[in-house]
């Protein structure tokens, strides 16, 4: 059975170059018309059980009747889930060359090969890929016949041709290439960032998250109204990359004329004698659309979806740049998605590294909270025997010293052997001080119980499903027992009043307060190590000192005197008529900056250096008080102390509802 081949609007060129090559080997060669849409032609011949190819040689910026944009895509998805057996081998006939990251982007989508612009000197390598698609083998000789025959031609003069039919060609190429580069911007998620990097002209600037379109490439040719047509056509057709031309009326700006609506007026019938020898004027009457007109510091994501809002017929037109004063330029949009599809692959990977750091450790931290768990449960027994033991040990001292007392008492300690032995082991202190050293064991064995009930509360590894009544003053000191190894050269003050109890989530609370001191401490000891920035906190307090008219509120220290504190305050504080539990973490270190103090609790924002901060922990610590226990959380930077005194430091301030 003879195999055929379907070529999907091809130049006449490529298709003449398919046609003989193909036909030399005996396949079947149709040409699907440029009118009507491929993928209807394709439905019928299935619904009506006729033969399909066997292969679509498509370009790449196949087009549907109505002129608008069939990308590859679909003919692939259409292939593969209607008809499996009929392979595509897409052409990009703007290319002479097609990268790596274009041919794995189009057998992603299903194609066989994507190959570039078809020449004689690449004939035989592009029939190659569509013979191992078609299973047949390849015949030197008839290649070389068909290679000899088609310069033959190239050589003759063509006397036919005439320029209106030049004309039309152009701009249907023209408008062709500018539909088939739109699918290529999909090609920025490839994995690799330096393949699809971006250039921006000639600045060799990489692209980034934030970049505006005045950072892209931009043309700025300038027409006035008076210029001819054909001025305006050696122009496009001088640099066959102009997207647009920028009208202007003397010195006033007037609008843009885009390479495809000047060509496509040039196509119509009688259109060259009519357009090119008068003045612009008349062509840009006829020309004119909706334009798309952007400040230059309109972000390059703001810019794409507003581009692509625009309606289908003008989807593809250039975006007026705005720039400094009078001056315009033109983007295409070709560009534009190009590089808003590459600011989407460096937002992906950003991301993904994020988050794969959050998994990392989270899964980190929870192994480390199953072994702490296990450790403390370990723990947790023997030192309830110490402790136990404790009372039992003081018990028993008492009654050996009421006996010595007795016996002391009733022979005395005149003998020789027994004072010299007194006086060796220095009774008299041991008698006054083994109590104490048995108290010591005592309160030392009763903190250590109480770390590992924090612990234990802490890191087990179920989540609590119901509230319980929790004391709030004794989740803070659960918390500063859990960083009192952190805490011994920081002065704490602690203003706690007697608070009502709330329902809540004992563990989750003290993990909040601990999140708020332990960022309090590390930027104290921040401070506590750079001298220089303490001279610089001394030099703010004291310029804020004499801006204020009250200089008896603003508390000025110095570098000598700065001493680190933490203060911890409890209060009743009455807000939108409910009453709310307010306990406040603050510190006098150098604060947190005004201009990032509104992304502070967003996850993976963190200002500590690489390796010391995951940029979650006040996010997690806004989640459980906001979410789960319906509170709120201030920050405030710089503060006022209970003394009503200006505080360079921070201050965490967490409201709960009161039951």
């Amino acid at each position: 059975m003879v195999k055929s081949v379907l070529l999907a609007q091809l130049s006449e060129e490529q298709s003449l170059m398919w046609h003989n090559a193909l036909s030399s080997h005996q396949l079947e060669v149709w040409a699907a018309p440029e009118t009507e849409d491929l993928l209807k032609i394709l439905g019928q011949k299935l619904s009506s059980n006729q033969t399909l190819p066997d292969l679509i040689v498509a370009d790449i910026g196949i087009r549907y009747g109505g002129g608008t944009s069939l990308l590859a895509t679909e003919l692939c998805k259409w292939c593969a889930e209607n008809a499996p057996q009929v392979n595509v081998l897409l052409v990009n006939p703007r290319q002479s060359q097609i990268k790596e990251v274009e041919k794995r982007w189009a057998t992603r989508r299903g194609a066989v090969d994507l190959l570039p612009k078809i020449s004689l000197d690449n004939l035989i390598s592009a029939f190659e890929s569509a013979a191992q698609a078609l299973a047949i083998s390849v015949k030197p000789e008839a290649l070389n016949n068909v290679i000899n025959n088609l310069k033959l031609q190239q050589n003759k003069p063509d006397r036919g041709s005439i320029q209106g039919k030049n004309i039309r060609q152009t701009a249907t190429q023209e408008l062709a290439r500018k539909m088939a580069m739109i699918p290529l911007m999909v090609m920025a998620n490839e994995p690799t960032v330096a393949e699809s990097s971006i250039e921006v002209a000639n600045a060799k600037q990489q692209i980034a998250l934030d970049s505006t379109i005045a950072e892209l490439s931009l043309y700025n040719t300038k027409v006035d109204l008076s210029q001819t047509g054909a001025f305006a056509q050696q122009l496009f057709k001088d640099d066959p990359r102009l997207p647009a031309l920028i009208i202007y009326d003397g010195d006033n700006y007037v609008g843009m004329l885009s390479r495809r609506r000047f060509l496509e007026c040039l196509s119509r019938p009688y259109a060259l004698e009519l357009f090119t020898k008068r003045p612009l004027k008349v062509l840009y009457e006829q020309a004119q659309s909706e334009i798309l007109k952007l400040n230059g510091s309109t972000p390059i994501v703001l810019a794409s979806q507003m581009a692509l809002a625009r309606v289908s017929d003008d989807i593809y037109e250039p975006v007026v740049v705005h720039l400094d004063g009078d001056v315009f330029s033109v983007l295409d949009i070709h560009d534009l998605l190009q590089s808003q599809s590459y600011i989407h692959e460096l937002a992906t990977k950003l991301l993904r590294e994020q988050t794969q750091t959050s998994m990392f450790q989270t899964e980190k931290m929870a192994s480390l909270g199953q072994i702490v768990a296990e450790v403390s449960h370990d723990i947790r027994n023997p030192v309830s025997a110490i402790y136990g033991n404790t009372e039992c040990l003081l018990t028993y001292i008492e009654g050996v010293m009421k006996v010595l007392r007795a016996y002391e008492k009733e022979y005395g300690t005149s003998a020789k052997t027994v004072s010299d032995i007194l006086e060796d082991i220095d009774w008299d202190f041991i008698r006054s001080d083994l109590p104490q050293v048995v108290r010591s064991i005592q309160s030392g064995s009763r903190y250590l119980r109480r770390l590992v009930d924090t612990l234990q509360s802490l890191s087990h590894m179920e989540d609590q499903s119901d509230p319980a009544s929790i004391d709030l003053i004794e989740c803070v000191e659960s918390s500063l027992t859990i960083l009192s190894g952190r805490i011994r050269s920081v002065q704490i003050v602690k203003n706690y009043i007697e608070l009502p109890e709330i329902n809540g989530f004992n563990d989750r609370i003290i993990q909040v307060f601990m999140n708020l001191i332990s960022n309090s401490l590390d930027a104290l000891m921040e401070l506590q190590s750079k001298p220089d920035l303490i001279e610089q906190r001394a030099k703010t307090l004291l310029k804020e000192d004499s801006l204020s008219s009250d200089r008896s509120n603003v508390l000025t220290e110095t570098a000598e005197t700065w001493q680190p504190v933490l203060i911890l305050t409890t209060a009743i504080a009455e807000i939108d008529n409910r009453q709310w539990i307010s306990v406040k973490v603050a510190d006098n270190g150098m604060g947190i900056p005004k201009e990032i103090q509104a992304r502070i609790f967003d996850n993976f924002f963190t200002t500590k250096g690489q390796g010391k901060g995951t940029g979650l922990g006040l996010a997690i610590c806004h989640q459980i008080v906001t979410q789960q226990h319906q509170g709120k959380i201030v920050l405030r930077s710089p503060y006022l102390n209970n003394n009503g005194d200006v505080t360079i430091g921070t201050e965490f301030e967490v409201l709960l509802p009161i039951n």
